[in-house]
């Protein structure tokens, strides 16, 4: 549900949207990995982390979005309004956060997400994350991780 593109490379974003860092982080990405996915040269997978309080109630609305319609260019639309949420509007309460993104034209279909979350903790201690933003390359048995804006923005315009 949360991967798009099927290269032969996987790449796994790790990010929060409470995150200052990561924020910064989705301009530069947004061309980026549109391009590399539109090229068949990955398979991005989104993994919301959680690291602030809040941040299940908008990994919960990311993936309702997704539900209604998983097409990149939406998941990429959706993670702006969802950081824009909660970098410059603070949203905390679920009928507020609703109500923000149906004004930015998200529609969401509910269900039960427990069970994308569960694969979510596996990938967390698969890729032994501590931070975010962080990105994990799997190109065949090849791993690598990067930390932080700089790092990930170069490791992805090697993959180009």
């Amino acid at each position: 549900m949360l991967t798009f593109g099927s290269g032969k490379v996987k790449v796994r974003l790790y990010s929060d949207y409470f995150c200052s860092a990561c924020a910064k982080l989705e301009a530069p990405l947004d061309e980026m990995v549109r391009d590399l996915v539109r090229k068949n040269k990955i398979a991005l997978t989104f993994v919301d982390t959680p690291v602030h309080k809040h941040s299940p109630l908008y990994a919960r609305y990311f993936l309702f979005i997704l539900n209604e319609k998983k097409d990149l260019k939406h998941a990429l639309a959706a993670r702006v309004a969802l950081f824009e949420a909660a970098q410059q509007a603070k949203i905390a309460e679920a009928d507020k956060l609703e109500e923000f993104l149906k004004k930015k034209g998200m529609i969401f279909a509910p269900f039960d997400v427990v069970p994308v979350f569960k694969g979510l903790e596996v990938l967390f201690r698969e890729d032994s994350i501590k931070a975010t933003p962080t990105c994990v390359i799997l190109t065949g048995a090849k791993k690598e991780t990067f930390q932080g804006l700089n790092p990930i923005i170069t490791a992805l315009g090697k993959l180009k």
